[in-house]
């Protein structure tokens, strides 16, 4: 038997312990008892464990299209187990596989609050299961039946205004004065599903990148792979929790992580993205003339980011775009936790009226 205010919280990536945390602890705060299932991913334990998040860890992550199809067996059967033992009312995921059947399977009901579009190999066995998939205005496909959107997006969930303030002591952590210039890098590992067949930086292109960003400012590098051994003077060396307190303090970001480059400009830092994935909430953001995407590092990018880095105040030259991009945004995690706490009016709600998200703004 399902107990009411129980949750499942799958994540599978480091930025959706971001997602959720404000929720968990809004959801805490009314008597629900939710636990998060988590894949070994990056930083997603260390994440954890910083918030004092309730955890169980799934598996670990492995590389490689065939490697993680071996692997889900002993994913569902586990996930399978946990979710049997905790009887949770619900699951919210970013629609996993293991989650939307292990759901369909045990008759609970599974909410996906999605953001990414390009997963070919996921989708199509993942999301007929779901009961309600969410996502951002921006998001640009359609879901068919039982899809609503919102307007903000994931990130917004913890940085918006009401949910973040940015700890101006990790400059001093980081050896800065208050009003010292640096750049935040993101190097993605590129083994996601949505990663494959898209072309990325040479180590000898991220090298040359971080030399010319180093001759106009400092440089903080956070990076899904192993350093190379001249970036090591620039890795960031404070623990992954404090990652978005600097990067909300930075002059400019430049790097591969679709979601960071997000980060960056829901924060008002000028975004230059090293990457062709087309997502809802980066185009948004590119729209808005917040984020500047490019096909890896090209020369249209090199130009692009010399001209960022010869400013000498680049944020105050977006402070009137950045305005503009956040003025309509709703709290994001308002809405989430309502729709949660109150489903399945909430579903109902939203069926009758797709602009009841506006009223959390």
């Amino acid at each position: 038997m399902q107990v009411r205010k129980r949750l499942v919280i799958d994540v599978g990536h480091p930025a959706e312990v971001h997602h959720y945390r404000c929720f968990y602890r809004e959801l805490r705060s009314m008597g629900w008892r939710c636990l998060f299932v988590a894949r070994d991913k990056d930083v997603t334990l260390s994440l954890l464990r910083s918030h004092h998040l309730p955890y169980v860890t799934l598996a670990s992550n492995r590389g490689g299209i065939l490697s993680k199809i071996v692997q889900l067996p002993f994913i569902f059967y586990r996930f399978y187990r946990i979710v049997r033992r905790l009887r949770p009312f619900m699951a919210v995921s970013a629609a996993s596989l293991h989650c939307s059947w292990v759901c369909r399977l045990l008759g609970i009901p599974h909410i996906a609050f999605i953001d990414t579009e390009y997963r070919p190999m996921i989708d199509p066995f993942s999301l007929p299961l779901i009961d309600v998939k969410v996502t951002p205005h921006c998001y640009y496909r359609r879901l068919g039946r039982n899809h609503f959107r919102y307007v903000g997006n994931h990130e917004s969930a913890y940085l918006h205004p009401r949910r973040f303030n940015p700890d101006a002591a990790v400059l001093s952590e980081l050896g800065l004065s208050t009003k010292e210039s640096f750049v935040m890098v993101r190097f993605v590992a590129w083994k996601a599903s949505h990663d494959a067949g898209q072309p990325r930086m040479s180590d000898a292109e991220r090298a040359a990148l971080v030399r010319g960003i180093a001759e106009h400012k400092k440089v903080f590098i956070v990076s899904e792979t192993a350093s190379m051994p001249e970036w090591r003077p620039f890795i960031f060396p404070l623990s992954p929790d404090r990652a978005l307190h600097a990067l909300a303090f930075a002059d400019i970001y430049i790097g591969e992580g679709t979601t960071m480059a997000a980060e960056a400009a829901v924060l008002g830092v000028p975004a230059v993205l090293l990457n062709s994935l087309r997502v809802g909430y980066c185009l948004e953001a590119e729209k808005h003339g917040m984020l500047f995407r490019y096909n890896g590092f090209s020369p249209q990018a090199k130009l692009k980011i010399e001209e960022l880095l010869s400013l000498d105040h680049p944020r105050s030259a977006f402070e009137e775009k950045h305005r503009a991009f956040m003025s309509d945004k709703i709290d994001v995690t308002s809405f989430m936790t309502w729709f949660v706490d109150h489903y399945p009016h909430s579903r109902r709600e939203l069926e009758k009226e797709p602009d009841y998200a506006l009223r959390f703004r």
